[in-house]
């Protein structure tokens, strides 16, 4: 995307509606000097993150920290705490360029790099209006939260989740002659080490997230666990 470097300050993607929207809060609240953030490029379908980052500015999260209002289709945000959202919320203004917001199920093309011109004078006439109305640091300290399972790159993350949601969808496609029950709850070997035991297959897998991997295991099966 050719756009003047001197218009911004960090510039990146990100496609999962959880862990890539935690990373972006992370890295807002650390620094008092982001205060706009400007989401743009096509929408992912499925996960929808700009359909769920633009939710969360809008309306923030529930009690079970799922972003509300969101189409998205697993959008909890378990490594982050309640006062980090609304850090989040109050401390940068969230602009909307996602275009378009209706995407097919199956597209052609990446959507950080299939860019049109019009989308890209867009984005640079909306950095420079950011740029002349800067309205200084946030007026409080940053926030630093760490997580081990977010510190992997955000491909890698990706992956695990894709391979445990492929592992809990094959699961479901058993004859139940062949399992007991496919909706047993995981088993947390290691909150620290975020290691689960999956007692239909009696296997060991590190995740990123343990109470991700509780939610994508009830999202799947329609049940709580």
């Amino acid at each position: 995307m050719d756009v003047p470097s001197d218009l911004y300050s960090i510039l990146g993607r990100f496609k999962t509606e959880n862990m890539g929207i935690e990373k972006i809060v992370m890295n807002v609240i650390s620094n008092p000097r982001i205060r706009f953030l400007i989401v743009c490029g096509k929408e992912e379908f499925g996960h929808f993150p700009g359909d769920a980052i633009l939710s969360l500015a809008e309306e923030g999260i529930g009690d079970d920290m799922r972003i509300k209002g969101t189409r998205a289709a697993i959008p909890f945000l378990c490594n982050l705490t309640p006062e980090a959202v609304d850090r989040f919320r109050e401390q940068v203004e969230v602009i909307d360029l996602v275009h378009p917001k209706e995407t097919g199920e199956i597209i052609e093309y990446d959507p950080i790099y299939f860019f049109e011109k019009e989308s890209r004078d867009e984005l640079v006439e909306r950095l420079r209006e950011c740029n002349s109305v800067d309205p200084g640091p946030f007026e409080a300290d940053p926030i630093i939260i760490t997580s081990e399972g977010l510190d992997r790159g955000g491909d890698e993350i990706g992956n695990r989740m894709n391979k445990l949601a492929d592992h809990f969808a094959n699961q479901m496609l058993r004859m139940p002659s062949q399992k007991l029950s496919t909706s047993s709850s995981i088993v947390v070997v290691s909150d620290e080490f975020r290691i689960i035991l999956d007692p239909i297959d009696m296997e060991v897998v590190e995740v990123p997230s343990v109470d991700l991997a509780r939610k994508l295991k009830s999202y799947l099966t329609g049940r709580d666990v």
